[in-house]
């Protein structure tokens, strides 16, 4: 009786240990579990809704860029100041109707133009008349985003000339890309959603989200009183929060402002189905956890007997209990059996002792084949080599649990990446190791693709900035150590903004994706080719031997540019100017040789696009000068360092004095007397040409009239006009307010313009300079016979003089061709009854010439260098007036 009552403690006793460790387990696996589903899902959440905020910024800032580029059309704000000032032109209003009507073929719904005065000009499309939600965006211009069976931007653009508004355009796009953003959230389960919400005094207004299909409104705080994810991500923050939202579902949801746009995105997705998976795999746990309380109850069970029956039983009984221990391992074999993972028993020889159904999925081999093998042949390393050593010398305590990442080999050759988790365990005195693996390629693949995505551009699937900056510092490691050369080649697309402008921002990505692949097409694999950003491209060439080898690259790279692109429907045609630095001779950082063969490509494109240019230090220095040089431009008007000089022009005949060229001078109290060749390109290309060329035009008027009021015969004075100012859509009004305030008759003023100028915008010249001619200016070709040199703008402009270039006048006396080419400009004008003037004569055998062939009238050193206007003044007495 005793011995049975022992015997039924130490079965509930163990019965109940063995209970507790087993759900103890359990438990554990399932928190694992738990954790590791909510890791996956915050990174998952975190980059979609990344993705997703910056798709949705960037659909909004193209479409405010567009409105940008058409409230900056000049043809429209010249078309638009023409309406303003005669409003009942119908030409005019039928020209911004036509032009309006233009918006909709680039993805404009509707527009409509307003003029200064708030009058509607023109309206094309159909507006949205009642939304059912209108919400203010935070833009360059006054922007809404709408609802109204979709999303659609609606923007109001002021236009402005001069700093006056001179005009309004409201517009409408439909954002059908924004719905794909919202359906892609079913990715993540069939309670995945994307709301996208704006802030409303208290509360927000949200636009329909992935669930539900109408425009709500939501408090800020949920049923439990605390704040909802888009609460915070109105509130300008990011980030991963689990909370009840507001249809009062427990949620994982990560939230995030939209840029600065005052909107804010949330993605989310319910927590009972996050958890599903792991209480479904827990499901499949469980009964194999009840199995092993049984299995574990009997062995308890079976332990005991043996001692009872050496007690009380007989031998027979003993024989028994022995049978059923054996049945007992074999059912343990079986729950080995059914483990998904698999598991390998290894003796410290490092032979295979056992091999479970798992482990021959996972590997190719069935057991009988496995076992008996040494471990090396599945996992080369570390099993096979000193680690492997170095484990079997460990202390047991130290070797227990040790995980590791491996590489594994199947039976048919594969290698694939392997989780080991190897423990020990002794056996009658044998010391064995229990290893656990696990196929984790799923997994590596999953972080490649992550890691190719932070990595590579989007759009061209190129390496992007931040890989390429690893490239270049891998490559001059490289080539430190060799001793040769790296190539850093900066390419920048011609003529891309037409494509963009013009066929729309997808046709533009498709053709920079063609580009991204003819570019791989043409380089080695050793060399890079990385999408800096827009279209421009970076490309590595690593193991030069001589620098001038990357001459023939960039060749290679402008032949294959050059050949048209098929995107579509359409021919492209684009070329490219490139910039090219090298390792080490221009450079020896990664910083360095970018910018520099930045420096070197706008070279290029200043040197005629569709070519390259090697970077010399001599840029930098140029680009310096340049900067310092428009610097102190910008300030010379108001710190008046700019003075006009003149030079005499006189009858061929006589030598008399008929006028004066007005020419500007500029001596800047740091950098000395400037010479115009240097700072008038400057002044083009930042606009500041505009103010100084009326500044020009003024003081030469106001010259002429302190000529008159002092009692001189004033001379009839010659001012040049930039390209930039003829194009100004006010230049009439200007010249006509000038002459008026300087109290001058305009038969005193000779305006020059050069070939190229009536030739780029003839219709508009014609115009130009027919309002001129009818004030009583002249007009007059400078520099002709460099430019097109064409009889049928002599016929179709009003021309009274053509300046002859000294480059034809220089040698006139001594070169036959040159002599030539004068002579034929003369008979030409005179048969058009337009007057010449041959500038640069230096010489009495140029000035014999040109007196022999008609010229009429002669400008030059010979007669005169320029003069300051109180050295004219001097001889304004001896002056006659034509």
């Amino acid at each position: 009786m005793f011995i049975r009552t022992q015997a039924r403690k130490i079965n509930l006793i163990g019965s109940l240990i063995l209970i507790a460790v087993t759900l103890i387990a359990g438990v554990c696996v399932f928190l694992v579990m738990q954790r590791q589903t909510e890791q996956i899902l915050n990174a998952g959440l975190k980059l979609f809704l990344k993705n997703h905020v910056h798709e949705f910024e960037h659909l909004i800032g193209d479409s405010i860029s567009d409105v940008t580029v058409i409230t900056t059309r000049p043809f429209l704000i010249q078309q638009l100041q023409n309406r303003n000032s005669h409003p009942d032109n119908l030409a005019i209003q039928q020209s911004l109707k036509d032009m309006v009507r233009s918006f909709l073929p680039i993805g404009f719904s509707a527009a409509v133009l307003y003029d200064q005065s708030g009058r509607e000009v023109a309206r094309v499309g159909s507006f949205v008349q009642q939304p059912q939600l209108t919400v203010p965006l935070k833009t360059s211009h006054k922007s809404e985003l709408l609802w109204n069976h979709g999303m659609v931007l609606r923007t109001q653009a002021d236009i402005v000339h001069g700093g006056q508004r001179i005009g309004r355009v409201i517009t409408e796009r439909f954002l059908p890309t924004l719905a794909t953003l919202f359906a892609e959230a079913r990715a993540l389960g069939r309670s995945g959603e994307l709301a996208v919400c704006a802030p409303l005094a208290k509360d927000m207004r949200c636009f329909p989200t992935t669930l539900n299909p109408r425009v709500f409104t939501a408090q800020s705080v949920g049923a439990d009183g605390k704040l909802l994810p888009m609460s915070y991500a109105l509130r300008g923050e990011s980030g991963i929060i689990y909370a009840r939202d507001y249809r009062k579902q427990d949620v994982a949801a990560a939230y995030s402002p939209i840029g600065a746009l005052g909107l804010g995105m949330v993605l989310k997705i319910d927590t009972a189905e996050l958890y599903q998976p792991v209480r479904e795999q827990f499901y499949y746990i469980l009964p194999l956890l009840i199995l092993t309380v049984l299995i574990g109850g009997l062995l308890l069970r079976w332990q005991v007997a043996p001692l009872v029956g050496k007690l009380v039983l007989s031998e027979r009984e003993a024989r028994a209990a022995n049978l059923q221990l054996q049945g007992s391992e074999t059912r343990v074999r079986a729950v080995v059996d059914s483990v998904d993972q698999g598991i390998l028993v290894v003796n410290e020889e490092g032979i295979i002792e056992s091999f479970n159904p798992a482990a021959e999925r996972i590997f190719g081999y069935a057991a009988v084949n496995a076992i008996g093998k040494n471990i090396s042949s599945l996992i080369p390393e570390p099993c096979g080599g000193a680690q492997a050593n170095n484990y079997r010398d460990a202390e047991p305590a130290a070797s227990v649990g040790v995980e590791c990442e491996v590489t594994g080999l199947r039976k048919d050759g594969s290698y694939f990446p392997v989780d080991l988790r190897m423990s020990e365990m002794r056996l009658e005195e044998r010391r064995l190791f229990i290893g656990t693996v696990r196929d984790i390629t799923e997994r590596k693949a999953a972080e490649q693709r992550i890691l190719h995505l932070a990595t590579h551009d989007v759009l061209t699937n190129l390496p992007n900035r931040a890989l390429l900056h690893d490239r270049i510092n891998q490559a001059i490691a490289q080539a430190h150590r060799s001793g040769s050369c790296i190539a850093v080649i900066f390419i920048d697309l011609d003529k891309f903004k037409v494509v963009n402008d013009s066929l729309g921002h997808d046709t533009g990505g498709l053709l920079l994706q063609a580009v991204a692949t003819k570019l791989a097409l043409n380089l080695r694999e050793a060399d890079t080719v990385a999408r800096q950003g827009g279209d421009e491209f970076i490309i590595v060439v690593p193991g030069l031997d001589h620098p001038e080898d990357a001459a023939v690259i960039a060749q290679k790279l402008l032949a294959s540019l050059s050949e048209p692109f098929m995107v579509k429907t359409y021919e492209l045609h684009t070329g490219a100017s490139i910039g090219i630095s090298i390792y080490p001779h221009d450079g020896e950082d990664v910083a360095t040789l970018m910018k520099n063969s930045d420096t070197a490509m706008y070279h290029a494109k200043e040197s005629g696009r569709n070519n390259y240019q090697f970077f010399a230090a001599q840029m930098n220095v140029i680009a310096a000068e340049r900067l310092l040089l428009e610097t102190n431009l910008r300030h010379a008007l108001e710190r008046d360092e700019f003075l006009l000089y003149y030079q005499p022009i006189v009858l061929c005949g006589s030598g008399d004095v008929v006028g004066a060229e007005a020419l500007l001078r500029w001596q800047q109290p740091e950098l000395g007397w400037v010479s115009p060749a240097k700072f008038i390109p400057v002044a083009e290309d930042t606009g500041l040409i505009g103010p100084l060329g009326e500044w020009v035009f003024k003081t030469a008027c106001l010259q002429v009239r302190a000529w008159l009021d002092a009692g001189h015969t004033a001379p009839r004075v010659a001012i040049n006009l930039s390209t930039r100012q003829f194009r100004q859509g006010d230049l009439i009004q200007v010249i006509a307010q000038i002459i008026s305030g300087a109290g001058i008759d305009a038969r005193h003023v000779e305006v020059e313009i050069t070939e190229s100028l009536l030739m780029e915008r003839a219709d508009e010249a014609v115009s130009k300079l027919q309002a001129l001619s009818d004030m009583g200016i002249r007009i007059s070709i400078d520099d002709f016979g460099t430019g097109y040199s064409s009889l049928s703008y002599l016929k179709r402009f009003p021309i009274d003089k053509l300046k002859i270039d000294q480059s034809f006048v220089r040698d006139v006396a001594t070169d036959p061709d040159d002599a030539a080419i004068v002579v034929a400009i003369i008979a030409m004008a005179h048969s058009l009854d337009v007057k010449v003037v041959a500038e640069g004569v230096e010489t009495v055998e140029q000035y014999d010439f040109l007196k022999q062939h008609g010229c009429d009238e002669c400008q030059g050193y010979y007669f005169s260098r320029p003069l300051p206007a109180l050295d004219v003044a001097e001889k304004l007495p001896k002056l006659i007036e034509p």
